[in-house]
């Protein structure tokens, strides 16, 4: 199967409680604590892999590393989603975070614009968009979408006070999950989505959230949804990402992953720090996205219909 026909095979799995959802997050806690003692991980610039080093060094953005790292050897097996059996090769992520990178930039996204997930974390989508995020010089946040399986009504607060909040450009949801219709919730958090169509070639307007530009669903078509667009349109494999950026070069001190502080009952507050690409790798906070750096083949839990 080449990397082109392997499209079809991106997969979303249905909401679970995400342990790993960020507060004042336990991966912010340990960058703040790395001492001089500590051996941090480190991307190699040069040949673009994560290495230990006591010592500071110029880094590259994850992005980079990955593209390096599939030069190298494109046909390393680095993830498994057990529901459905799907396999990527790395060679597989770096395609799919490229195509997704060029999609938003070209679109007219440019680095540090946000990025909002309201995905499972062990869905694959949420994989591709870390790198795509990284490659792209765009800011990631998550917003837990299984508070949704057990309160509809909160679940609507929390992802406005989150599109509030990160003044988020792209909105990405799946479609539906675990008997949720995640689009129908959207569209009650944001009513123009109801009446506007992107077939119509007009930028997306809301007065309620004036940043957000994009709001993106996992699903496969616009019947029913003309105001959001499938992920799979976002794809553009073109493969000229540097270009794109216009002279901009991502690296290990560009900001990758926003956080969100949350209440008690798992609605945001406020924003968290901003980690860049080396602080997220340096704790651990994405565990799928660090495996896959390492080129450690790892099995992901989880049920979803196929993307």
């Amino acid at each position: 199967m080449t990397i082109l026909s392997a499209s079809a095979l991106l997969t979303q799995r249905l909401a679970r409680a995400s342990s790993r959802a960020i507060k004042s997050t336990n991966c912010a806690k340990v960058v703040a604590t790395q001492s001089g003692n500590t051996v941090p991980l480190k991307f190699n610039g040069e040949a673009g892999i994560i290495k230990t080093s006591g010592r500071s060094m110029a880094t590259v953005s994850a992005g980079h590393a990955l593209r390096n790292l599939t030069n190298q050897n494109p046909h390393v097996d680095v993830i498994r989603y057990k529901h459905k059996n799907v396999k990527f090769t790395i060679s597989h992520v770096n395609h799919f975070a490229d195509a997704l990178a060029v999609g938003f930039l070209s679109s007219g996204l440019a680095p540090g614009d946000k990025v909002l997930s309201w995905l499972p974390l062990h869905f694959s989508e949420q994989h591709i968009l870390q790198f795509a995020c990284s490659k792209a010089g765009l800011v990631l946040y998550h917003l837990d979408p299984s508070v949704a399986i057990q309160d509809k009504e909160l679940s609507q607060k929390a992802l406005s006070k989150a599109l509030d909040l990160t003044e988020a450009n792209v909105l990405v949801t799946e479609e539906a999950g675990s008997d949720v219709n995640y689009v129908n919730i959207v569209k009650s958090v944001i009513p123009e989505i109801r009446i506007f169509d992107f077939g119509e070639g007009m930028p997306f307007i809301t007065p309620r959230y004036p940043h957000l530009r994009f709001p993106i669903h996992t699903g496969f078509d616009y019947q029913g949804k003309p105001g959001m667009v499938p992920l799979t349109e976002m794809l553009c494999p073109t493969g000229d990402v540097d270009s794109l950026l216009a002279g901009t070069k991502p690296d290990g001190q560009t900001p990758l992953m926003g956080q969100l502080v949350l209440g008690s009952d798992g609605v945001p507050t406020s924003i968290g720090d901003t980690l860049s690409n080396e602080q997220v790798v340096e704790g651990n906070c994405w565990p799928e996205f660090i495996s896959i750096l390492k080129k450690e083949y790892i099995e992901v839990e989880g049920t979803g219909v196929v993307f």
